[in-house]
């Protein structure tokens, strides 16, 4: 401690009983998945818009993880553009897909994007001063209504939520990891797998 820098003995001190409360939380899953909060970031009036947002960046990897993949085998048949004679089957796979985009098909992806994130995943009142106030009884993850499956046993629906949170940090690592791969060899495949350039 004698060479660490000043900030360090103090987070070190910090950290180093347990912050009550981040265990009982949901995703703290026991001995293999803990709660870990290394520099004491927990704070208990934001944690439930931070859980929202991690659930809701999970389901979003969850879907980029499956397209990833299935574009490899499935094309929508027609035409993407008609205007700019672009084919779904003429373009390629993962990021090299933005770029055969037409600037008006982009707009359109990032118009969808935001009235998906003012409308079907909505958290907060938005119609209160920032920082919007939660609805009574709104649980991180209960977004867009009476369309996702509700669970009337809690301890099923913890069991419930805590796989999809760790389902939804999985694919956010292997999104993430498919499109570095993509990013720098020009595919997510990876080399020595068939059909992998």
């Amino acid at each position: 401690m004698a060479f660490a820098p000043s900030g360090f003995a103090a987070v070190s001190a910090r950290t180093a009983t347990p912050v009550m409360g981040i265990a009982d939380e949901l995703g703290a899953t026991g001995p293999l998945l803990p709660a870990w909060d290394p520099l004491g970031l927990y704070r208990p009036e934001k944690f439930q818009r931070w859980r929202a947002v991690e659930i809701k960046h999970g389901r979003i990897a969850m879907a980029a993880t499956t397209g990833y993949i299935v574009q490899e085998c499935l094309r929508f048949p027609g035409y993407l553009s008609t205007s700019a004679d672009v084919k779904f089957a003429d373009l390629p796979n993962g990021l090299g897909a933005f770029r055969a985009i037409p600037p008006a098909g982009l707009f359109q992806i990032l118009f969808f994007i935001g009235c998906m994130e003012v409308a079907t995943w909505k958290y907060y009142d938005l119609s209160t001063p920032f920082p919007h106030d939660i609805p009574a009884g709104k649980l991180p993850g209960d977004v867009a209504g009476d369309l996702w499956v509700r669970y009337s046993d809690p301890e099923e629906k913890k069991t419930k939520l805590n796989i999809e949170l760790n389902n939804g940090r999985a694919a956010m690592m292997g999104s993430l990891g498919m499109l570095m791969h993509d990013h720098i060899t020009g595919s997510w495949i990876p080399p020595g797998f068939p059909d992998s350039p």
